[in-house]
């Protein structure tokens, strides 16, 4: 987990092109100080394909954004050593980072096929419901 994308938060807005998967995209980070949280607006050719996603601790950037064009990575806004409690002003970008974490089209996070991808919780439960769940 020692990959992420550093964020220069003291001078914002922060710009700058970056390679993920083989693919360049433009991240703008910004701060709101009536929210206290940082966004992230990711830009591809010219094209905005998300904008200002706030930057909330554990959070996966664009997961809920069903867009094949956003990268091919996962970005997710972590604490390493576990101690913040958010993602604001003093923390992102000192200790609370937004790490990336390229997918594997197996699940694994290395070659040890018995390792388990980020994010997986094996308590979570589905979101499909089963005809014997829904009342008919």
């Amino acid at each position: 987990m020692e990959n992420y994308i550093p964020v220069d938060v003291d001078n914002l807005p922060d710009i700058f092109d970056i390679e993920l998967a083989g693919e360049v995209f433009t991240f703008r980070f910004d701060y709101s100080s009536v929210t206290d949280y940082y966004t992230c607006t990711i830009i591809k050719d010219g094209k905005v394909l998300l904008a200002q996603e706030p930057l909330l601790l554990g959070n996966l950037i664009g997961a809920t954004i069903p867009n094949t064009d956003l990268p091919w990575t996962d970005l997710r806004v972590l604490d390493p050593t576990g101690r913040a409690t958010d993602a604001g002003k003093g923390k992102f970008g000192v200790s609370v980072q937004l790490y990336l974490d390229v997918k594997d089209p197996n699940g694994s996070e290395d070659e040890n096929p018995d390792s388990v991808p980020l994010g997986y919780d094996p308590d979570e439960q589905a979101d499909d419901l089963t005809d014997s769940e829904v009342d008919i």
